[in-house]
């Protein structure tokens, strides 16, 4: 694609990306909208206190084992509101001190969120962008499409955390990888190590699901496009490399502040970085607590990921995808196997590690699914010879719309058809349970008069801060009587917690949004 193609696009051209342009806005506001319904999820005050930290004190040290670039993001809103903190020792209170209650935690809270849409925008211009290299500008229009009608990234976007941005730059990351294979140049090699170096920094897990996906494009691009390589390539492509990772490492040592200090018995820049690295492969080995099933095992099930997708990910995405992704492969052109690459290499990734919390760890794959998607819908639709094959997949589009307007504001708690009219039976925590619904259960409380109110609840939110007045949390196995309200990943007995066991045998009066039993116990 020259650069006369883009100035004079052709006909249609200016349609289609205005169309694009206003999917992403519909989304923006769709996104905006959930940030009244929910209180804080249960990591937010952690992420806002870690950013709040490298901004007012110039220091990185409550928790190293997440980079700080999304916790920074969600910390320039409110520090730009006048917050500093207080320098409390632990960063959930520091988080919680900074919220405040009532309408500053909304404020405050809404300004923390507010950080993670530029993520969203990188992520839907990469799906643009790409679904336009490897097609043309009616597939970006509708791979922009599949991305922003996706529950998950919608709801994750509106979160205050480190999900999104791994989501955005991982791909982007990756598409300036392939792009610089097949022209490392040294504006590419800039922009590569620009990109390798924010994806890092959003988390360490999407260097993770980028490398085994670069390594694939690049074996394949040797293979099937660049046989040159073989012989004169390493000598061509060392210089611009080395400009590549120069950039990269003077980028991350400037979001760490360019700080020095000892690793082991070394002095070297960043230390913080090394800190988080070791931290981030001691949970990564060491596992972590996992519901699938009705079933919770520490260290999860190499299944688990898997499992997510199919019942997370919208049903006209998985069916489009697939075929997308047998299109992408049969034709042998690299941007377009380079999808198939990094959708492979997350789901690779994540079924080797032990850490099995939910789709905010896959995000990654859905800009990548969503050109694939677009690229399976264009075909099936000039390939549809009556009326009633392009009713069948004009079905699947119309489909995708529906999902997130029929799921809204729930978009944390969204599951496809296949898991069922009881989700809560297949996964909890983050993917349906994030402790987000305390406004609603403050709205029922005052609605049913409640004199007092018994809560287990797995968030991190107080009750003052939401406005929910004579609640107090269970103590350890305590049985009681009146009205009980149980978040369901306890319910379920995550966390080795098996303080609501005595709960199963009575039924609830009601469920407070998607995420909390209620029940009244007669005494």
């Amino acid at each position: 694609m020259n650069l006369t193609t883009v100035l004079r696009p052709p006909p249609g051209a200016r349609a289609w990306r205005a169309i694009a342009l206003v999917i992403a806005l519909i989304a923006l506001a769709a996104i905006v909208s959930t940030y009244r319904v929910f209180n804080n999820m249960y990591d937010e005050p952690a992420h806002l206190a870690a950013g709040m930290e490298w901004l007012s004190r110039g220091t990185y040290t409550y928790e190293p084992q997440h980079p700080p670039l999304s916790r920074v993001a969600a910390a320039i809103g409110p520090y730009l509101a006048g917050e500093r903190g207080t320098g409390y020792p632990h960063m959930y209170t520091e988080g919680r001190i900074i919220l405040g209650s009532g309408e500053h935690y909304q404020r405050i809270l809404t300004r923390a969120r507010l950080g993670m849409l530029p993520f969203f925008l990188i992520l839907v211009l990469t799906t643009w962008y790409w679904a336009r290299r490897v097609a043309d500008e009616r597939t970006a229009a509708l791979a922009v499409l599949f991305v922003s009608a996706n529950p998950n990234v919608l709801a994750h976007a509106g979160v205050a955390g480190t999900d999104i941005g791994p989501a955005a730059l991982m791909p982007a990351a990756l598409l300036a990888w392939t792009m610089w294979l097949e022209q490392p140049t040294t504006k590419r090699s800039v922009m590569l190590g620009v990109l390798v170096a924010l994806c890092g920094l959003s988390k360490f897990n999407a260097v993770a699901y980028l490398l085994p996906a670069a390594i694939a494009v690049a074996l394949i691009s040797v293979l099937k496009a660049r046989r040159d390589l073989l012989w004169t390539g390493g000598l061509k492509l060392a210089r611009p490399l080395s400009v590549a990772v120069l950039v990269a490492s003077f980028v991350t040592w400037a979001m760490y502040r360019f700080s020095i200090g000892p690793v082991g018995r070394l002095t070297l820049p960043a230390p913080e970085l090394f800190a988080g690295l070791a931290a981030f492969s001691r949970h990564g080995a060491g596992g972590h607590p996992a519901y699938l099933f009705g079933q919770v095992r520490l260290g999860g099930w190499w299944y688990y990921d898997l499992i997510v997708v199919l019942v997370k990910t919208p049903l006209p995405l998985l069916l489009l995808g697939g075929l997308g992704a047998r299109l992408a492969i049969g034709s042998r052109r690299i941007e377009s196997i380079a999808l198939v690459c990094g959708i492979a290499a997350v789901l690779l990734v994540a079924t080797l590690t032990p850490v099995d919390i939910g789709v905010r760890l896959l995000l990654a794959i859905y800009p990548l699914l969503a050109v694939l998607c677009a690229i399976a819908f264009v075909w099936a639709w000039e390939r549809a010879r009556n009326i009633s094959t392009r009713f069948a997949v004009g079905a699947l589009l119309a489909w995708t719309v529906l999902e997130p307007a029929t799921t809204h504001p729930d978009y944390i708690a969204y599951f496809n058809q296949l898991a069922g009219p009881e989700p809560e039976h297949v996964l909890v925590d983050s993917n349906l349970d994030w402790g987000q619904d305390l406004y609603r259960l403050r709205d029922v409380a005052r609605e049913l008069r409640m004199d007092s109110l018994r809560v287990h609840y797995f968030g991190s939110a107080e009750f003052s801060a939401v406005g929910l007045q004579r609640a107090r949390r269970l103590r350890p196995n305590e049985r009681t009587t009146g009205w009980v309200a149980a978040s369901e990943t306890f319910y379920a007995g995550v966390w080795a917690d098996s303080a609501l066991h005595w709960l199963h045998a009575f039924q609830p009066v009601a469920r407070v949004g998607r995420s909390i039993r209620l029940y009244y116990i007669k005494p």
